[in-house]
């Protein structure tokens, strides 16, 4: 929709210039032959025209003249204004129909004088439609090469799409095949009894836990995929952004605890009131928690912050980490990027944050990242590095 109201503007604006450029050229051709061309020429017409009696060459010239007249009066909108004078006075020079008389004082016109009169008028109608033909051709060649030019990003766009979803592909493999190696070995271990009694609980336990990795992994690739389908909608209806924030801050608040880290919760006791689904919205918040427990160490404090009020709101998730290198925070919120070195440990697949943006998107709102001098003040001064804003 943006390209196409981009594309819009692009037209429109490029039409009015050219109509501006197309109204200047016209009159510069008005003026040039009604101030130059067309007064250096009357002099040597209007003193050559007599009447006479007429003959058969008399009246095929008067019948010429009556020609050169219709093509004035057809185009008199844009003809020179001393073209219309002359044209009056040929017109009193002239009379039709008065016995046998007509203009007989063409025949003291001279050749030159003749095609002068002829080469002007051609030469008149040529310039005032040049401009018209050149306008058109200017337009219509901006007009394909904008559209060229949008083929050719809407075919660069597919290209690296192609190679996003190929190494989307391998990502999700290896991600698989780690875990289900894992469960593949420790499952043949313990079928060969090659696994004490002491260790078979703490080998079954580590089972369960790559199945339930495996399992996690197979979901958020469902939900990733689900939202991108014509038959994902999401459900919105009037939800207090407060309260909704303030219960995913309780709810794992016991993780924050077991992760040796502090929350720092600032959350109104106002209510703020938005259309929202709660369900999908509330993993957006979720998603972002947990993310910044994944990803930081021990000893970390995790802000958990909404600001404003009903309509210039902002929640923060932000946290007293290390910063995200510059290459890795560009794609950060593509599907499988894991960053940092806290973030290839193999403790998250990457998909959270790609979820979390685009269930943000439907809801029309924007998730960004902040860190460095991009950070507010008001985030800044309480000691974070790094802030996931929705606004």
């Amino acid at each position: 929709m943006d390209k196409i109201r981009a594309l819009r503007a692009y037209i429109i604006k490029n039409f009015i210039i050219i109509l501006f450029a197309v109204a200047a050229a016209e009159i510069s051709i008005v003026l040039l032959f009604n101030n130059l061309i067309f007064p250096a020429l009357v002099p040597y017409i209007s003193d050559e025209l007599n009447l006479r009696d007429c003959n058969i060459r008399t009246v095929l010239v008067f019948l010429f003249y009556g020609l050169v007249r219709l093509g004035v009066w057809l185009i008199s909108r844009y003809i020179p204004l001393g073209y219309k004078n002359y044209d009056e006075k040929l017109i009193e020079k002239m009379e039709l129909f008065q016995g046998n008389k007509l203009v007989e004082g063409y025949e003291s016109i001279t050749p030159f004088i003749r095609f002068l009169l002829i080469f002007s008028i051609i030469l008149v109608i040529i310039l005032l439609i040049l401009p018209i033909l050149i306008a058109g051709s200017v337009f219509t060649a901006r007009v394909v090469g904008k559209f060229s030019k949008l083929e050719e990003e809407e075919r660069e766009k597919k290209n690296l799409y192609e190679q996003k979803r190929n190494l989307m592909l391998s990502d999700i493999a290896h991600d698989l095949r780690t875990p289900i190696t894992t469960i593949y070995g420790y499952s043949q271990a313990v079928l060969d009894h090659k696994v004490s009694d002491e260790k078979r609980d703490e080998t079954l336990r580590l089972i369960c836990m790559k199945s339930k990795k495996v399992d996690e992994l197979i979901n958020l690739l469902f939900d990733y995929v689900k939202m991108d389908s014509d038959g994902f909608v999401l459900h919105k209806e009037k939800t207090d952004l407060a309260e909704l924030v303030r219960q995913v801050g309780a709810l794992l608040f016991q993780d924050v605890c077991d992760g040796g880290m502090e929350l720092d919760a600032d959350i109104p006791e106002e209510m703020i009131e938005i259309e929202a689904d709660r369900v999908q919205f509330s993993r957006v918040v979720t998603n972002l928690l947990s993310n910044a427990i994944k990803h930081n160490r021990p000893g970390t404090v995790i802000g958990l912050i909404l600001t404003g009020g009903k309509d210039e709101w902002r929640l923060y998730v932000a946290d007293t980490g290390e910063a995200i290198d510059e290459k890795t925070a560009e794609d950060i919120f593509e599907p499988f990027i894991t960053g940092d070195e806290s973030r290839k440990s193999g403790s998250g697949s990457g998909l959270g944050l790609s979820i979390a943006r685009k269930i943000t998107a439907l809801h029309g709102y924007d998730l960004c990242l902040l860190q460095g001098s991009d950070l507010p003040i008001e985030i800044k001064q309480r000691g974070f590095t790094k802030a996931f804003r929705i606004k």
